[in-house]
This record gives structure tokens, C-alpha cells and sequence, in this order.
């Protein structure tokens, strides 16, 4: 069986923690290890490393190689999507692809960002769910739902699948309820939450695809012929220029509307595993620990009289005082209060924010970056304080900038630097002055982390002022 994670989601209800180059499935939401990380880790006793693919943003395909390296995933298992399309053109993506190594395998599709308790029984519904698929049946996995919840589609089980015990076929979907519509459901049982984890035969997805979907599998073809090797640290398969003209032509649908609300050959599997999508702030008060009076709080969290709240923060001090249902998300740059009966909302104000083109939207204060990261100390109108780490072994691209100057402190580590025509050595509590104009590099060949402070100053210190010349991904 093939494993394909899709991980393109940008998380928005999640703001301001998660951000357009920050999405949710690459943070710590819950537990020590990131989403992503947490949804590979329980596949691995069922799936092998060698057999999981994942889909993403080409914007996150370096981040998401990082974090999976470590389970044994090869870069060349990530296909980089150069714009959203939403599910039906990643699995169609993915299919193809795994159609090259074996069209008669399982092809198991899992979102990046969901909880599950008790992965080992999930895993055991996974095996009988695949000796479904193999029969020819598109399997979805259906939650037994616990409240009449309306940002889930459900779904309506009809006849028991012949020869399958614990199966159903699919008598409809329904997407996302009104709340009297779901209170319907609950007390009529014989309904699911549409969990999105599916099964199938990579053969039959793209006939389904052929059949109902006929652009896009039109496409798939031409799509794979353009498929290249990113040939940086990380191997990931992207597309080329022609290839991403043909992606952005796809249409934008997801693959429960494309395929399964019309195909004729979809089965369900009711599931009583502890399942949660967390789409929203207000989704931690199921997954993560409640003090005694309900609160989801993080360390740096002083309490009083506060009951059912959900308050989150990265560091600094927060003092709360006869709180009841709000929600608290403190970020270095951004602070969100919330009633926490309208948390999906959250992806509102988001527009809202994109509309008056924040910055806050895209990035946060910390940036990742393939080389490591940067953090915004301070800014003003002429000048600019970072933290900049570099990770062993990488370094930043050839560059120069019309704008401005900068000065470089090393703190902890060891810089090499390329300045025009020199070559200097930096150690810890050395400094360096680059001049506006001037072609310069920054190395890190050690094996521990570089971290110094960069101060910018001229008349436009801005991310986008950068010539570059060489650059080891891709950039230029």
C-alpha cells in the first residue's frame, strides 16, 4: 500500500500562529512534534517510509522535506504543487506518479493536519479498508459523529457492502449542514463525519478520474512529463515552466465533489476512533489538557478566575482575569482575541486582513528559510535588526543590495564570509561591515549553528531589495 499525505492546506483559522509560509501542518500544535511529523510517524507501522508520498506548495516543499528527513522519507517522495488546486488535482498528481510503479497497489490518502488518539486502531481499520479497495471500491472512512457539528461534511451509509462485514455502500454525501440539517442526522443515525482519509486502487482513482474529472486526468500525462528534480539539498520533484502553466489551468475542485459525490462505487467504513480535524483555535479544548476548570493554557500563562478559555503564547508573560469562552493567541507580531463560539471565524478576519495587505498575513516574525531562519528584532523607517541563523553546512546566496548597508555581530558560531573580492573569517563577538552595493555571502561550514545579528540601514530596507548572482536554491 502507498500512503499519500496531502499538505497543502494553509490553515487560516489557525492565524495568527499559522501564516501563508508558516501553514499549520508544519507547527506544533499538539505535542512536541509538528503535524506533518505527528501523520507520518503514525503511518510508519502500516505504510513504509519508502511507500509515503506527500503533496504540498512548492513555498513549503523545503520546510516539509526538513521535517520529514528524519522518518526516512527521500525528497524525491514530495511533489511540489506550484499553486493550490485544492484535493482532486493532488490526488490526480499523486496517482499518476504511483500508477508508473505498480497501477493494481493501494493508494491510501491522508490530510497532514488532523489528530488521532489511538493510531494503532487506525491503522487496523486501514487494513480492512485496503482489502475493500482492492475489490474495486473507493473507501472513505466515516467518523461516528458526537454532536451535530456543522463544519464537517457527513455521510449517509446505505445497503452493507456484500461480503464485507462492517462496510457500507455510500447512499450520498452532504456538504457541511445547517445546524437543524445536522441535529437531523444525529437522531436519524446511519451518519458519518467525512473524516477525509481514503482508499483506493491507484487504476481505479484515475478511472474515476477519466470518467468524472475528464480535463484533469487530460492532463495528468502531460503533467508527469514535466515533472522535474528539484537538484538542490533536497531532491523534491517539482514542475517545469510549461508544467506549471498546465497545472494553473486545472480546475479547482476538491476530490469528495469531483469524484466521490458522483461516482457509483464508493463504500464506507463507520469509525469509532478519538478523530479530530483541529480546523479551529476552539478544536485544542478536545485534543489537548484541561486544567479543572476547562482551560487550555500554555506555560507562560497566569491565571484568575478564568473558566473554559483558551489562551496560547510563545514567551512572553499573560496575565488573565474572570475569562469565560475566549480565546487568546499571542504571537511576537500579532495578537488574536476571540469569542470562542465564533473561532471559525477566525478565517474572516484573515480576509479581512488580506484585503488590507498585512504583512502578518504571509510571515511571521520568524521566517524559515533552506539555509535556516531569520527573526525581526526591531524596525524602522530607515533601519532594520535581525537574528539570523544558518544551519551547518548551508549558506545564503551571492547578493548585493542598492539600499542598503549592513552590519554582522557574531554571537554563537563561525561565519565564513565572501566580500567582493575577499575572503574573512568571523568568530564569536567579531564583527563586519558590508557596504551598500557590495557583492557579498554568508557561510556557515561548521557543524553547529551560526547565529549573529544582522542591523540594515539605509533609505529602503525591505526583503525584496536583494541582486542575487549565485545561489544553491534556485533563487536567482
Amino acid at each position: 500500500m502507498f500512503g499519500v499525505i496531502l499538505a497543502g492546506g494553509s490553515g487560516t483559522r489557525f492565524w495568527p500562529k499559522s501564516r501563508e509560509q508558516s501553514p499549520k501542518q508544519l507547527l506544533r500544535i499538539i505535542g512536541q512534534n509538528t503535524m506533518i511529523q505527528n501523520t507520518v510517524e503514525r503511518l510508519l507501522p502500516l505504510i513504509p517510509a519508502e511507500n509515503i508520498f506527500m503533496v504540498t506548495h512548492a513555498l513549503h516543499a523545503f520546510e516539509t522535506c526538513r521535517q520529514t528527513e528524519g522518518f526516512g522519507i527521500s525528497p524525491s517522495q514530495l511533489l511540489a504543487e506550484p499553486v493550490g488546486k485544492n484535493t482532486a488535482a493532488a490526488v490526480g498528481f499523486a496517482a499518476k506518479i504511483l500508477h508508473e510503479k505498480n497501477p493494481d497497489a493501494v493508494m491510501a490518502v491522508f490530510p497532514a493536519d488532523h489528530v488521532i488518539k489511538d493510531p494503532k486502531a487506525f491503522c487496523d481499520i486501514l487494513g480492512r479498508a485496503e482489502k475493500i479497495a482492492e475489490k474495486g471500491y473507493l473507501v472513505t472512512l466515516g467518523i461516528q459523529p458526537t454532536r451535530p457539528e456543522e463544519g464537517y461534511g457527513y455521510i449517509k451509509q446505505g445497503r452493507t457492502l456484500e461480503g464485507s462485514k462492517g462496510a457500507f455502500e455510500v447512499e450520498r454525501f452532504v456538504e457541511k449542514p445547517d445546524a437543524m440539517t445536522a441535529q437531523k442526522f444525529i437522531a436519524e443515525g446511519g451518519y458519518s463525519w467525512n473524516c477525509g482519509v481514503f482508499l483506493w486502487k491507484v487504476a481505479t482513482i484515475l478511472e474515476e478520474i477519466q470518467t468524472h474529472l475528464p480535463k484533469l486526468y487530460a492532463a495528468l500525462p502531460s503533467i508527469v512529463a514535466h515533472t522535474i528534480e528539484n537538484n538542490r539539498k533536497y531532491d523534491y520533484r517539482l514542475l517545469d515552466s510549461e508544467g506549471e502553466k498546465i497545472y494553473d489551468s486545472l480546475p479547482f475542485i476538491s476530490i469528495d465533489n469531483g469524484i466521490l459525490e458522483k461516482s457509483k462505487r464508493v463504500a464506507v467504513i463507520p469509525a469509532t476512533i478519538q478523530w479530530n480535524d483541529v480546523g479551529a483555535w476552539d478544536a485544542l479544548e478536545d485534543v489537548a489538557e484541561k486544567d479543572a476548570e476547562g482551560n487550555v493554557f500554555t506555560e507562560n500563562v497566569t491565571p484568575l478566575d478564568c473558566t473554559g478559555s483558551i489562551i496560547q503564547g510563545e514567551g512572553r508573560m499573560i496575565g488573565a482575569v474572570g475569562l469565560k469562552d475566549i480565546i487568546v493567541v499571542d504571537t511576537p507580531d500579532a495578537l488574536l482575541v476571540c469569542d470562542k463560539n465564533q473561532a471559525q471565524k477566525v478565517k474572516l478576519l484573515v480576509n479581512k486582513l488580506k484585503e488590507k495587505h498585512r504583512p502578518e498575513v504571509k510571515l511571521g516574525v520568524t521566517v524559515q528559510k533552506p539555509w535556516g531562519s531569520y527573526t525581526g528584532l526591531e524596525e524602522k523607517d530607515h533601519y532594520l535588526v535581525k537574528r539570523i541563523e544558518v544551519n551547518s553546512g548551508e549558506r545564503l546566496s551571492l547578493q548585493s543590495h542598492n539600499h542598503r548597508s549592513e552590519h554582522w555581530t557574531v554571537v554563537s558560531g563561525s561565519a565564513l564570509v565572501d566580500l567582493d573580492d575577499k575572503q574573512i573569517t568571523l568568530k564569536e563577538n567579531e564583527s563586519l561591515f558590508i557596504p551598500l552595493k557590495s557583492k557579498h555571502r554568508l557561510a556557515n561550514p561548521h557543524e553547529t549553528p551560526l547565529i549573529l545579528i544582522e542591523v540594515q540601514m539605509g533609505d529602503k530596507v525591505v526583503e525584496e531589495d536583494i541582486i542575487r548572482y549565485q545561489d544553491d536554491y534556485n533563487r536567482c
